[in-house]
């Protein structure tokens, strides 16, 4: 039976809320409910609880410490245990893991006031508990934070295990609808016809019980499919279209589907409504959910009225269909670029070495704040205000200044926008951050985190892709949007009289981000290991979601933002033509970029450099779908762990390992998972001197050495690497000059070791001199000098203790004898 709440709950009120926490923290708590962060709620009498995980509500900005250890000491849990038992109106009791409560029962924090949000909100979401006692909220210590076994120093932001959820399924592109509360919302004669789809009977039903039996039956996946299975052709078509377009529209694109893929005449399509609906499979949102949504910033949406429960979508499983491109029956002008499973992260630690140290001056900085057009030709403003009321879109901020660019790919010849892809996932991760100079007040520095390379040549190189991918699928910015000037596109906004853009807080960025989002859901439901040609599927998704790149706008009586292929002529997204120039470039500039770039799709062009058709690799199971890596069979060819013994260095594979000698005696080692064994041994003993040659560059000085040393490394791995190297019959084409500078090397390293020597400095000691042996043989019968002994220099020369040495002059005293005195002065 459903469990009735006690009259004390239903007689709660936000006024209630107010007036216990205060406005502040009510507030906090009401935005935390909005934003979707209450989570297994459950309530037992009068007694709520719940967690809230503010996990994705964190910012996404830069690390504020002047380094990344000073993060990781600031790091704090953000999910919490929180439960409320109202007994009366005056008297709560409160329990919560957050620092605030700190065992007062009589607090109350913006986590508690959440949870009372949510009963206010969604009363029927909390579910009776399965034991009849509400465990009491773990403690903070009990919450575990899983990290990465092998990082002894990370980004603060790398803290996300690998089984954690994938990233598809965290985002909040797609809008929360509570099912629960929207059929609750019906009338009893509809909840019953619903209830005899799904064969479900109850003797003298309420409305609540039939809601309960309606969702316990949408939660059996064999139930939906039967129900399902029950359906004509055109409603199931309808139904798979709809799911893969998102599972979510209004009518108006509710219609624009059904006769984009031409399912019926319009006239049939509220019989197709009615149909679904009846059986649970489409549902209309109610007045509150959809006001929810609008008021949500996180919702890629404005309105919706309809759409397919979650339960549905997650119990069908509806395949992409594509169409075969024939790879094999190309002509030579056709040209393939594959994509190298985990190449990113090599590439990435040569970018961040040539960044390393990198002086940033204060404009440089705020421009990258700002986001002031300092990228070169990406930033091509055409009219910055024009007659009409527009403006040329603003660049958006955290662009790298154009020097950084110009400095990088003068060290690695590399395309702009892969450079300003990986500048931004190293700033994203913090891998690679930002340092106040000491000496110059204005200046920073950029600094690569101690350990990155063996973040993105270690072992865990599958956790750290993982989770670089993460951070760059939920970023907040409109980047990609900004990019599409590049390919000769115009994108204006509206000004005002001030030349200020017109464009709400965050309205960019949101609509960026839904639109990525749109299509990485899509990419991840298409076949892998098959070639699929671009123009068919760009086709697919016009006809699937054709203004997914510019939805928000359709709400305003004038955009807000627009897209000009000619100034004054707005592209239309609802025309083919149109959508191929702007969407569909959109669309291409992903599949070739950055999905390129994280190894998940390979490439064929057409002689005019078009892109042709692409092929998923079996990477997208491990960063679209959060796959476990142990189920991949996926690995760099080659990788030999390294594996450290104790004062003898990481073993190494010489003959897969590439290093080269220049003619100023740097070391220089490949960037590869192959060449990990020698980089790690030779970063023990050598500093880094930035990136030459498209390779790292290393230095073996004093100091360096020194270090060495003192930490207790043996030099042997290093000297018997470097002679083989010089032996091999295959010296990497460093020529004559750099073997010859290698021999020297090897020399100056030899009698390096050769020369090395200990110096021991002993303090409150004093120094002992005898004449012969046979004097120490006897004061070392007569007096207590062995006890006083610290270490013997030779036989007539002792370093003994301060105190022993005044206690052996004594002796000598009463024994008659006066030993010669040397004070320290």
């Amino acid at each position: 039976m459903y469990d009735v709440a006690p009259g004390v709950l239903q007689r709660l009120r936000e006024a209630d809320i107010i007036s216990r926490a205060g406005l502040a923290i009510a507030s906090q708590g009401q935005d935390y409910c909005r934003s979707g962060a209450v989570h297994s709620t459950k309530r037992r009498g009068a007694q709520l609880s719940g967690s809230v995980d503010l996990s994705n509500l964190a910012s996404k900005g830069g690390v504020t410490a002047t380094n990344a250890a000073k993060a990781l000491e600031n790091y704090s849990l953000d999910r919490y245990t929180v439960s409320v038992e109202v007994h009366d109106s005056p008297t709560w009791d409160v329990r919560c893991t957050c620092p605030m409560m700190n065992g007062d029962a009589a607090t109350m924090c913006a986590h508690a006031a959440a949870l009372l949000y949510q009963w206010l909100a969604h009363p029927f979401t909390f579910a009776p508990p399965v034991d009849s006692n509400l465990p009491p909220p773990a403690p903070e210590s009990a919450i575990e934070v899983s990290t990465f076994a092998d990082m002894s120093y990370r980004p603060a932001r790398l803290v996300s295990p690998l089984h954690s959820s994938s990233p598809l399924h965290t985002s909040s592109a797609a809008p929360v609808l509570n099912t629960t509360d929207t059929l609750l919302q019906l009338a009893s004669g509809d909840l019953r016809a619903m209830a005899r789809e799904y064969d479900i009977s109850i003797s003298a039903p309420g409305k609540p019980e039939l809601v309960e039996a309606i969702m316990e039956k949408l939660r059996q996946p064999e139930a939906v499919r039967r129900v399902v299975g029950t359906l004509e052709k055109a409603p199931r078509q309808f139904l798979a279209t709809l799911i893969l377009a998102g599972g979510h529209m209004n009518d108006e694109e509710l219609r624009g589907l059904f006769e984009r893929f031409s399912l019926g005449k319009p006239e049939k399509l509220q019989h197709t409504l009615v149909t679904l609906q009846g059986k649970v499979l489409l549902l209309r949102a109610t007045m509150n959910a959809s006001f929810q949504i609008r008021s949500s910033l996180n919702s890629s949406l404005l309105d919706i009225n309809w759409y397919v429960p979650s339960e549905v979508r997650a119990a069908l499983h509806i395949a992409l269909p594509t169409t075969t491109f024939n790879i094999e029956g190309q002509d030579a002008s056709s040209t393939i670029e594959y994509a190298g499973p985990f190449q990113l992260l090599p590439d990435l630690l040569l970018v961040a070495r040539a960044l390393d140290g990198y002086r940033i001056e204060r404009d440089d900085r705020r421009n990258e704040r700002g986001g002031r057009s300092n990228t070169g030709n990406l930033a091509r403003v055409v009219n910055a205000q024009s007659g009409d009321g527009s403006m040329a879109l603003p660049a958006p901020p955290g662009l790298p200044p154009a020097a950084l660019l110009e400095h990088v790919q003068a060290l690695l010849p590399r395309p702009l926008a892969f450079l300003r892809f990986a500048y931004l996932v190293l700033r994203l991760s913090d891998i690679l951050y930002v340092e106040n100079e000491a000496n110059s007040p204005g200046t920073s520095l950029l600094r690569m985190l101690p350990n990155a390379t063996g973040l993105l040549l270690g072992i865990s190189r599958s956790e750290v892709l993982f989770e670089l991918f993460t951070h760059w699928q939920r970023q907040s910015t409109y980047r990609e949007i900004f990019d599409l000037q590049e390919e000769g596109l115009l994108l204006r906004c509206r000004a005002t009289p001030l030349n200020q853009p017109v464009l709400r807080a965050g309205e960019l960025e949101a609509e960026n981000k839904a639109a990525r989002q749109t299509l990485l859901t899509l990419l991840a439901q298409a076949p892998t290991q098959q070639w699929i040609d671009f123009t068919a599927f760009a086709r697919l998704i016009y006809r699937l979601n054709p203004t997914f790149l510019q939805r928000r706008q359709r709400a305003f009586p004038t955009p807000h933002w627009w897209i000009e292929q000619e100034e004054g002529r707005p592209l239309q997204p609802a025309g083919w033509s149109d959508w191929q120039r702007a969407e569909g470039r959109y669309l291409a500039q992903l599949l070739q970029g950055p999905l390129h770039w994280w190894g998940v799709s390979d490439l064929a062009f057409k002689e005019d450099g078009r892109l042709q058709a692409f092929r998923l690799t079996p990477m997208l199971e491990l960063l679209l779908q959060g796959e476990s890596v142990e189920g991949q069979a996926i690995a760099p060819a080659n990788s030999v762990p390294a594996n450290i013994a104790p004062g003898n260095g990481p073993s190494i594979d010489t003959v897969s390992a590439h290093v080269e000698v220049s003619e100023q005696g740097e070391l220089l080692l490949s960037s590869s998972f192959e060449n990990w064994s020698a980089i790690q041994l030779v970063e023990r003993f050598a500093q880094t001197q930035g990136v030459r040659d498209e390779q790292l560059c290393y230095r073996l000085t004093p100091p360096s050495l020194s270090e060495a040393l003192q930490r207790g490394a043996s030099f042997a791995p290093l000297l018997e690497l470097l002679r083989r190297v010089a032996g091999s019959e295959d010296t990497g084409g460093i020529g004559r000059h750099g073997q010859d500078a290698l021999a020297r090397l090897l020399r100056q390293l030899e009698k390096r070791l050769a020369n090395y020597g200990r110096v021991r400095l002993y303090t409150e000691a004093t120094l002992l001199e005898v004449a012969d042996g046979l004097v120490m043989r006897e004061l070392a019968l007569t007096t207590s000098i062995e006890k006083q002994v610290i270490h013997p220099v030779h036989p007539t020369l002792m370093i003994l203790r301060k105190q022993g040495g005044e206690q052996l002059v004594e002796e000598l005293k009463k024994r008659g004898q006066a030993p010669l005195l040397h004070e320290e002065g």
